[in-house]
């Protein structure tokens, strides 16, 4: 009876796949006769029906994802290769009655894949399913690739094919070994922050050129804040540099990578720290998040004198900067740990803040251990990761100044500095 159950599941989940791709192809033929007969208001809908009827719909999805099924169900190497040249045997016979129509291939590709993910049901369902929801998102996605292509530059494929070389190529390349006495000069590690600056950069630009300046800096700083805040300033002001017209929606997403930033800070703390260093820490990151998502907020709402949506800039993927980036950051990580070898325990406040210029996770990790394992008071650990945070903030508002000009750099220095007195205040006072 199990073995039954399993087999009628197995079947229902190929039908549900086929029929999740065939309605979506079936829906966007309907819209096809709706847009004809709404451009041509005196032809009937049987005229419609003529052109662009008689398409694969859901049901012979259904039908092609449940015989791929079957076709591994009754066993035999030869069965399934059959089934699939069939199918495609199938699909071109319908695809010549029908091509002359003026359409493409994509649902004759989509057919033939309905009974291969048929036969994945009996070796990896839940791929399947995956692969099925994959494909339907594809065949759904035609509006938003015939908007967004043509917004692409040549350059802008020639910087995604860079990136993905960085990224595929170069960094799994590097050796993890550490190059240093003190064990933090890792190849490796660099060429993940050199990478990540990079990619922040390239991150920002797409997002503006897909969404528009303002939905796409909200968007660079959440997603960016999760992985560096400092690349997303270092980024925003590269951009506030090319167009001052930039200088509001990169203030919008420096905030909120910030605020992210800080939300980071305290999910780390709670997990590694302990409750009484967790609870010491949340007065100063509640105030110093409340603020700057409040600041953003706030000028995200402000009317911008009629600037359009979307401003042009230049695709802003350098990797000579993002190498340069990394080159401080290799200084900064060194000297961190020189500064812990020399001075111990009483170093730690001068480690927090060199470090933090960098980036705040490797000291915030390091004293949340501490606290657990070596009984470092929980209001000293909390006082160095205000300390790093500090350190950080002055480092993202010399990066505003330097690359993104003077008007941003005041504008975040200031609003940045309010959020920091209020981090500070809470920390002290606790």
């Amino acid at each position: 009876m199990l073995l039954e159950l399993a087999t009628l599941k197995e079947a229902a989940v190929a039908v549900a796949i086929g029929l999740m791709m065939g309605l979506e192809r079936e829906h966007a033929g309907f819209e096809k006769e709706q847009d004809w007969l709404e451009a041509h208001p005196k032809r009937r809908a049987q005229d419609a029906e003529a052109l662009f009827g008689g398409g694969v719909g859901a049901r012979s999805f259904a039908l092609l994802a449940l015989l791929g099924w079957m076709s591994t169900l009754a066993g035999g190497p030869w069965l399934p290769v059959a089934t699939l040249g069939f199918t495609a045997v199938l699909l071109g016979l319908h695809y010549h009655h029908t091509g002359g129509k003026d359409r493409g291939i994509t649902t004759e590709i989509a057919a033939l894949s309905a009974p291969v993910l048929g036969m994945l049901i009996r070796q990896d369902m839940l791929l399947a399913v995956a692969l099925g929801v994959i494909v339907t998102l594809l065949l759904l996605s035609k509006p938003w690739f015939r908007g967004w292509i043509p917004k692409l530059h040549r350059e802008d494929l020639t910087a995604a094919v860079q990136l993905l070389i960085v990224f595929a190529v170069a960094l799994p390349l590097l050796p993890v070994k550490t190059l240093d006495p003190w064990h933090v000069l890792s190849p490796r590690k660099l060429g993940w922050m050199v990478a990540l600056i990079a990619g922040a950069d390239f991150a920002g630009y797409a997002l503006n050129r897909a969404l528009g300046a303002q939905r796409g800096a909200v968007l660079t700083g959440v997603v960016g804040g999760l992985v560096s805040s400092t690349a997303v300033t270092l980024g925003m002001a590269r951009q506030v540099a090319q167009e001052a017209a930039m200088r509001d929606p990169a203030t919008v997403a420096v905030l909120l990578a910030c605020s992210v930033m800080g939300a980071r800070v305290y999910a780390l703390v709670a997990l590694l720290g302990g409750a009484e260093l967790a609870s010491r820490l949340a007065p100063a990151m509640a105030l110093m998040v409340a603020f700057l998502l409040g600041a953003s907020w706030w000028i995200a709402r402000r009317p911008h004198g009629g600037r359009p949506d979307e401003v042009p800039m230049r695709n802003p993927f350098h990797l000579k900067r993002a190498l340069a980036w990394g080159a401080a950051l290799a200084l900064v990580l060194v000297a961190s740990a020189a500064a812990r070898a020399w001075f111990g325990d009483r170093g730690l406040m001068v480690t927090a803040l060199i470090s933090g210029f960098a980036d705040v996770d490797p000291l915030t990790l390091a004293v949340s251990h501490q606290v657990r394992e070596t009984g470092l008071p929980a209001a000293t650990a909390g006082v160095a990761i205000v300390a790093a945070i500090s350190a950080n903030t002055v480092s993202k508002a010399a990066l505003a100044w330097i690359n993104g000009g003077s008007a941003f750099g005041r504008r975040l220095t200031l609003l940045l500095g309010l959020s920091l007195a209020l981090a500070l205040g809470a920390s002290l006072a606790g």
